[in-house]
């Protein structure tokens, strides 16, 4: 693949689950320094979506370039390691380690030896508007505190590619902003960052906005993405 490609490509993915339905075709161009949002009902497939790009199902069909390599082409071991040095995920249960405080969750994307790592998590969490709080558990945090501790985690190895799964859901408008503001700030720093929502407030603050409806990911229709307020 061209060096000058998007940095995330693919083409023709599809996934098949033997008990029915997945994705029948996706085709996404992700380029550095870009956020886009994919909205669909559930049960549409986003789930499955960020499982693909996140290298933790294999297509069925079609082909996924990250950094320009074809990601189809690897062995298992070089997938996982692929995806834990160029791709953060925010998960919809935020995955958070609750017997470590705010940094210690943040640097634990680099594994075990937290004290490594102390400056570059707490330096992000301060990028985040979290400085003061990098030392409080995460246990004491509020949802959107928790949210942006989960987006500094997914973000603090700098990473190609950043995948949040419903990264507002359940957050009062200040702590969603906080969390769109923090998900901008991934592609500030150079990484694609896509997210899925059923909120079209948080849809319209992306440059790309997508829809998954039956398998089938399209750009959103230019009447649906024109004219909603952003976060």
């Amino acid at each position: 693949m061209n060096t000058l490609s998007p940095p995330v490509v693919a083409e023709g993915l599809a996934f098949r689950y033997a008990s029915g339905g997945g994705l029948t075709r996706v085709d996404i161009a992700l380029g550095a320094g870009t956020t886009a949002a994919v909205e669909g009902p559930s049960g549409s497939g986003k789930s499955t979506l960020l499982a693909l790009l996140g290298l933790i199902l294999s297509p069925a069909e079609g082909s996924l370039y990250i950094k320009g390599t074809d990601t189809r082409a690897l062995p298992p071991a070089d997938r996982d390691l692929l995806r834990r040095r160029h791709i953060g995920i925010v998960l919809q249960d935020l995955g958070l380690l609750p017997f470590l405080n705010a940094w210690e969750n943040v640097a634990s994307a680099f594994g075990p030896r937290l004290a490594r790592h102390r400056t570059a998590a707490r330096d992000l969490l301060g990028d985040l508007g979290m400085a003061d709080l990098a030392n409080r558990p995460v246990t004491e945090l509020s949802g959107g505190q928790r949210q942006r501790v989960a987006v500094a985690r997914a973000a603090v190895k700098q990473p190609v590619l950043v995948l949040a799964d419903e990264p507002t859901s359940g957050l009062d408008p200040d702590s969603a902003h906080s969390v769109v503001s923090a998900l901008r700030s991934c592609a500030g720093q150079g990484a694609a960052v896509l997210l899925v929502t059923h909120d079209p407030s948080v849809a319209g603050t992306c440059e790309q906005r997508y829809v998954l409806d039956a398998g089938v990911l399209s750009p959103a229709r230019t009447e649906t993405a024109r004219g909603e307020g952003s976060l």
